[in-house]
């Protein structure tokens, strides 16, 4: 019957369209446009960081004047003459005011220390009032520097400090290189302080990258110049750049869906047409389902689909085959079933003819030629029990309820009951099994009728002076027992018969008493395996599982020593 929560063929394919197809091309859409996104926020940053280094390049040259503006103060005699500790002169001052006051726009305090970093002289621009006719302008951020003051000789005998307002060091706002709608941050990386802020939500960004800035994100470039010691930093708005991509990645998702969409119709018409044949395939099934084995499809559709409906056909045509085969095998298992119950009456009347023939033969026979009969009937009669007692130890294996069972136990009546055989052949019967219960679970007159089967065989096998050794081993959850003889052996012909019932190398042999072994064994979830050397002897190794913990460690340990003697 079909299961009416599956997913059909025709669902299966819209999977099939939307997972192998459409959600790897709107992947690969999202890519492309999202990857587009990080292109213009990449060029944004490449325009930044190139704004940057024009920017700081600029400072530089700005620089190299303020520079020669220093060395300017720090080289004049009148400055070497202060910070060696002689009084200014007249003179000195005179010309030291006005040095300072024409540098004033650039620079606006000078100190002059000595050796040991006295102030020898300060101009007057800090803290002093303005001079008449002048109006002092709003305070610029300063950056302090220190240049040194050397005699004729290179000797260092002071120092100039000096304090650069940031507008002589920036280019006005006409001059800066920057990206068109991007700001410029300048700090002080000496004392932190912020000369030129970004935007009122953020001063000075923390690093080079998108940055955040009140409710949008920015791209920024910072620079580090060491003289003098600033730090610059150039940003910009980020939606300029990327919005153009993001309309696009907009329109590319849009006509996605659109396709999508008229590629799920298209499928649809396809698949239903295509499952159609299939349809009929799963009705045609539920009918032999329901026991309606005479159906049969057209081989229509597609070339797989027909292929399908012609092995359904070959299928249906089979399954009749065999269902007749397996009738003719119930009908044959019946006759077995009642085999087995005319065996049972069978050896009723075996035993009752047994028990006349050994009362007649104690009274004992006069006639030598009539006691020459009764003991060949006996020994008739001996086989026939044997057979038929085969027979029903097989047919009792299927039905009897399995226990556990000390395998030894029934070894051990399997050897008592051939021992007579060994002794009559004059050979010897050697056993080795652990001292401590082996339980297996199955039929415990089985597992003997088993062991007996392969004690007379190789009874029967071994000659005069010879002999036989049956070692048990336990590994694992396994038990092994081994029969080894020292018998004339198999030849290799005949090793692939031996599974036959009714196969016998013996001349008086039946050939059922292998084959009913096979079956006990099988019956106990184990196996038989036969291995054999022509004029060396037999090994029968028999495999039953064990039951969990029926066999410590140290009796493993010893019943494995076994395998050397087998």
């Amino acid at each position: 019957m079909t299961n009416p929560r599956g997913i059909g063929l025709r669902t299966q394919g819209l999977f099939i369209l939307l997972g192998g197809a459409m959600l790897p091309l709107a992947l690969v859409g999202l890519w492309l446009t999202s990857s587009a996104v990080r292109s213009g926020e990449r060029l944004l940053q490449t325009h930044l960081e190139q704004s940057a280094d024009r920017f700081t390049a600029a400072v530089r040259a700005r620089w190299e004047y303020r520079r020669a503006d220093l060395l300017l103060i720090a080289g004049n005699e009148a400055t070497g003459r202060v910070v060696r500790g002689a009084q200014p002169t007249a003179a000195d001052s005179a010309f030291l005011l006005s040095l300072a006051d024409g540098l004033q726009a650039t620079i606006a305090s000078i100190e002059l220390l000595d050796a040991e970093r006295q102030v020898r002289w300060r101009s007057p621009a800090l803290g002093a009032a303005p001079r008449a006719g002048r109006v002092n302008a709003p305070p610029s951020p300063l950056v302090v520097m220190e240049t040194p003051i050397q005699d004729s000789s290179g000797f260092r005998v002071g120092t100039a400090v000096t304090g650069i307002p940031l507008s002589g060091l920036i280019p006005p706002d006409s001059a800066r290189p920057l990206v068109p709608g991007a700001m410029v941050a300048v700090r002080n990386s000496t004392t932190g302080t912020v000369a030129l802020p970004l935007t009122r939500a953020m001063s000075f960004p923390a690093d080079s990258g998108r940055v955040r800035v009140g409710a949008d994100q920015w791209r920024a470039a910072l620079r580090r110049l060491a003289t003098p010691p600033l730090e610059v930093a150039i940003g910009a708005p980020l939606e300029p750049y990327v919005a153009p991509f993001e309309r696009a990645r907009n329109v590319g998702v849009a006509a996605l869906v659109v396709v999508a969409l008229g590629a799920v119709v298209f499928t649809i018409v396809l698949a239903t047409r295509a499952t159609r044949p299939l349809r009929d395939l799963v009705d045609a099934s539920d009918a032999v389902a329901r026991g309606r084995f005479d159906q049969h499809v057209s081989i229509t559709g597609p070339a797989e689909v027909q292929r399908v409906g012609a092995a359904f056909n070959t299928m249906t045509e089979h399954l009749r085959r065999t269902l007749d085969e397996l009738s003719r095998r119930s009908a044959l298992a019946a006759v077995g079933e009642f085999a087995t119950t005319l065996s049972h009456d069978i050896r009723n009347a075996l035993t009752a003819i047994k028990v006349d023939l050994e009362r007649a033969e104690l009274r004992g026979v006069a006639d030598p030629v009539a006691g020459g009969l009764v003991s060949r009937a006996l020994g008739n009669v001996a086989r026939l029990e044997t057979v038929v007692s085969g027979a029903l130890r097989v047919a009792r294996r299927g039905h009897a309820p399995a226990r556990e069972i000390d395998l030894r136990h029934s070894l051990d009546e399997a050897v008592a009951s051939v021992r007579g055989a060994f002794a009559a052949a004059a050979c010897t019967l050697e056993v080795s099994s652990p001292e401590t219960p082996v339980v297996v679970r199955g039929d415990a007159a089985a597992l003997t009728q088993m062991f007996a089967n392969l004690l007379f065989n190789a009874a029967q096998a071994v000659r005069m002076g010879g002999g036989a050794r049956v070692a048990v081993i336990v590994a694992g959850d396994f038990v092994e027992i081994a029969i080894r003889d020292t018998g004339v052996g198999i030849e290799p012909g005949d090793m692939a018969q031996l599974s036959k019932p009714f196969f016998s190398t013996k001349a008086s042999g039946t050939g059922l008493g292998l084959p009913i072994a096979r079956q006990i064994v099988a019956g106990h979830g184990g196996d038989l395996s036969i291995t054999s050397e022509p004029g060396q002897g037999t090994t029968v190794r028999v495999r039953l599982p064990l039951v969990n913990g029926s066999c410590n460690e140290n009796e493993r340990t010893v019943s494995a020593a076994a395998t050397a003697v087998v």
